[in-house]
This record gives C-alpha cells, sequence and structure tokens, in this order.
C-alpha cells in the first residue's frame, strides 16, 4: 500500500493510517492465534478418538476419561496464551516491515523476507523464554 500510495491516500482523509492498517492486524494476530490453536485442539482430540475408535472401537466417554485424566489446566492455559505472544511478534513484525516498505515490487518482496525470518527468529527466541516462565510459575506442569 506505501508503494501503491494508498497510504498517502488514507492519511489525506486526516486518517490515522497507522492505526487502521497496523494495530487492527496486531489485535486480530492476538485474536486469532490463540483461536486457532484452540480449534486444533480439539481437531487433534476428535482425530486421536476416530483413529482409537477403528482401531480398538473404543468408546467417546472412555476415551474422553482417558485422554483427560492427567491432563489440568496448567498443561493447556499457558501454551494457548503463549500463542497470543506469537501472535503479537507476528502482528508487529509484519506491520512495521510493510508498513516501512518502499522500492516498487522488489521492496515488497524484500520486507516479507525479512518479515518472516525476523518473526521466525523472534518467535524462537521468546519461545524459550516463555517456557522457562511457564515452568517457573506452574512447576507442576513440568512434571
Amino acid at each position: 500500500m506505501r508503494v501503491t500510495e494508498q497510504i498517502d491516500a488514507i492519511e489525506s482523509l486526516s486518517v490515522d493510517s497507522f492505526k487502521m492498517l497496523v494495530v487492527t492486524r496486531i489485535v486480530a494476530c492476538i485474536l486469532i492465534l490463540p483461536m486457532l490453536t484452540l480449534f486444533m485442539d480439539f481437531a487433534s482430540l476428535a482425530g486421536g478418538f476416530l483413529a482409537e475408535y477403528f482401531a480398538s472401537h473404543i468408546s467417546l466417554q472412555l476415551y474422553l476419561d482417558r485422554a483427560f485424566k492427567t491432563v489440568e489446566w496448567a498443561n493447556f492455559i499457558p501454551p494457548t496464551l503463549k500463542t497470543s505472544v506469537f501472535g503479537f511478534i507476528i502482528g508487529t513484525v509484519s506491520g512495521f516491515f510493510g508498513y516501512t516498505t518502499d522500492e516498487g515490487s522488489e521492496g515488497v518482496q524484500h520486507a516479507a523476507t525479512n518479515s518472516v525470518v525476523l518473526s521466525s527468529l523472534l518467535i524462537i527466541l521468546v519461545d524459550v523464554v516463555l517456557v522457562k516462565a511457564i515452568f517457573f510459575l506452574f512447576p507442576r506442569s513440568a512434571v
């Protein structure tokens, strides 16, 4: 949008283009990544049940009893909330590179590549810190 001067057009309407374009995407990433994680958690439970049902004809009640026998909220909530931090990182880094790009389509290509690389590196580094923090705050989940 910077290359095609769409951001300049938005700013000429006295609209804060940063809030309109970047902040909304950061908020969307923060909210949607945990939802996607929850969806995939339930999808994996359904897939596990189907595999177990076709292998041994287990009932749904028995499967759920066994699946959640040793699971606590401390095993479930912190990793899901961790994805909100990842969403913030992805939204912030990609928003920054997208908002400040120039040099035409080649600049967009470089901005996208740099965004993916930097987001990946920051997620790995922050994940290490967050895992240590989760094990410190929830010591029973480490067992």
